[in-house]
């Protein structure tokens, strides 16, 4: 029911929901349609076939979102409304619906309702125009029928309070007629349901195989948008989906996320990267987790506690004998084990990550199941999740030959989804020349506030350095602590000059042998 402001303070009990839900969850689905217009305009132009579609869409949104969804009307379903719950029983019993699910659409707003339009789609194109047909003449009828049974009770109702007896016989012959008309009208409906029944009964294998291809199709795209966001989604943004300190969808990342989604699938490259950034970003952040970060906390003295973690070995080794164990857990009780007294250290602050990407026309080649570029924009996005978590500016140098260079600099690993899309996009087609980029590389060193930068070089062929550029070089990394990765795609040639200036150099024949350079890049500086 409705409260008198028009906000809905219960479940929708007028005969039309199949699935079981409350309040909240019909407000969830208004916000979602206010979200997503493509859902209000499904909804629309569903009716217009279906007439159930409206309420129809509105279960299958909870068969996504809720987490558990439970075919369980709250009060009967009218019989046009029946047709749903056919429906829903074919979809909540494949195995495509569960695995949609636990792919991401419950508590999700958007994948629920990219899941809901794709699926009603498929299994409303599923029904024959005669079943389509039949819904509505029952929908039609039965509407009439409990018509003429309410008007019916109201003349009744009037009629006994009526003070004027003439009246109120006249108002008991007319409740009396409704009566009879309604009764005589139920033949037809009923006689319609069976012909419903076994039109859906012939609709049934299809609407079952519709419904499947429609959550397989679902599926895939929620996959590529993750995929998009997980690769390109804004550095250092809020959750997507929902309005900062509320329950509510926040329409503008909703649309800035399909706007990302729908970018990354017009470009080919882009679908590339994503689709190998994912394990580029797991290797990078677990290669972060497990570091250990020698000195950041000191021993200053022997006190008491309970903190495990911290016993002296002393104490631990009273639990390696039973007759002592009482006594290790009455000291615990009290808080009285020795332990260490550690004091915590500030890590030093470091200079900012360098990538330097060789953006040569070679470097579209395939080497090993992708190419050399797409390799190394992945390499880009998990170093710039690195320096995300290690509040380090990162600079991207795009250099290819004369007077290509382009420079993009995220302060702190912080970037919007633009200017990650826009970095990642970035391709020269050009020849191979060291010297701009490695000058560029020192001008920010230089200007950089910390020491200890890393730079790390990737590319598939060297070409000639002055030989005042590499003195600059070797001048700057003593000063500055900075140490220098390179790797080489596709070729060893170049490995002896790169070892003139690099801590380590990597020579990857194939692409599909690149752990150890990955866990050794990834590995630069320390975690949070």
């Amino acid at each position: 029911m409705k409260h008198e402001t028009g906000i809905q303070t219960g479940p929708l009990a007028d005969g039309t929901q199949v699935v079981a839900h409350d309040a909240c969850d019909v407000e969830t689905f208004v916000q979602a349609t206010e979200a997503f217009p493509r859902l209000a305009r499904t909804v629309e132009e569903s009716a217009q076939q279906l007439i159930t579609a409206p309420a129809l869409l509105r279960d299958l949104f909870w068969g996504f979102h809720k987490r558990a969804p439970q075919l369980a009307p709250v009060v009967p379903l009218t019989p046009a409304h029946e047709v749903n719950q056919q429906i829903l029983a074919e979809v909540f019993t494949t195995r495509e619906w569960q695995e949609l699910r636990t792919s991401g659409t419950v508590g999700d707003g958007l994948n629920s309702t990219l899941a809901t339009i794709g699926v009603s789609e498929q299994v409303i194109g599923a029904l024959d125009e005669a079943t389509l047909q039949y819904v509505k003449q029952l929908h039609t009828l039965s509407e009439e029928v409990a018509a003429l049974f309410a008007q019916a009770e109201l003349w009744q109702a009037e009629a006994e309070i009526e003070t004027n007896e003439t009246q109120a016989v006249e108002l008991r012959r007319q409740a009396a007629a409704a009566r009879q008309k309604a009764q005589s009208a139920v033949s037809e409906p009923a006689r319609i349901a069976q012909e419903l029944a076994a039109g859906m009964n012939r609709c049934e294998r299809q609407m079952r195989l519709a419904a499947r291809q429609g959550m397989q199709a679902v599926a895939q795209e929620i996959e590529e948008m993750q995929q998009a966001m997980n690769a390109f989604g804004a550095m250092g943004a809020p959750d997507w989906g929902m309005e900062s300190g509320t329950n509510r969808l926040a329409p503008l990342q909703v649309k800035e996320k399909l706007a990302l989604a729908q970018t990354v699938r017009q470009s080919k490259r882009l679908q590339q990267i994503a689709a190998v950034c994912g394990r580029f970003k797991r290797i990078a952040l677990e290669r972060q987790r497990t570091r250990v970060i020698q000195g950041a906390e000191e021993v200053t003295s022997i006190t008491t506690g309970r903190d495990l973690a911290r016993l002296l070995p002393s104490e631990l080794a009273l639990l390696a004998e039973p007759a002592l164990e009482d006594l290790f857990l009455l000291r615990y009780a009290e808080g009285a084990l020795l332990q260490y007294e550690l004091q915590g250290r500030e890590p030093e602050g470091r200079g900012p990550i360098i990538l330097a990407l060789d953006e040569s026309g070679s470097m579209e080649e395939e080497c090993g199941g992708m190419t050399k570029e797409v390799w190394s924009k992945a390499v880009m996005l998990g170093l710039l999740a690195i320096a995300r978590l290690q509040k380090r500016d990162f600079a991207v140098l795009h250099f290819s030959g004369a007077r290509d260079l382009r420079t993009d600099i995220f302060p702190q690993g912080q970037a919007t989804s633009a200017e990650v899309i826009a970095c990642a996009s970035h391709f020269f087609n050009g020849g191979t020349i060291f010297d701009e980029w490695m000058n560029e590389a020192l001008r920010l060193v230089g200007a950089a506030q910390f020491n200890r930068a890393d730079v790390i070089c990737v590319s598939d062929g060297v070409a000639g350095v002055r030989d005042e550029t590499l003195a600059a070089w070797e001048k700057i990394r003593a000063e500055r602590g900075l140490r220098t990765y390179s790797v080489l795609l596709g070729t060893e040639d170049g490995e002896a000059f790169l070892r003139q200036f690099s801590d380590a150099v990597f020579s990857l024949a194939a692409l599909t042998d690149d752990l150890p350079a990955l866990e050794t890049l990834f590995s630069i500086g320390g975690t949070v």
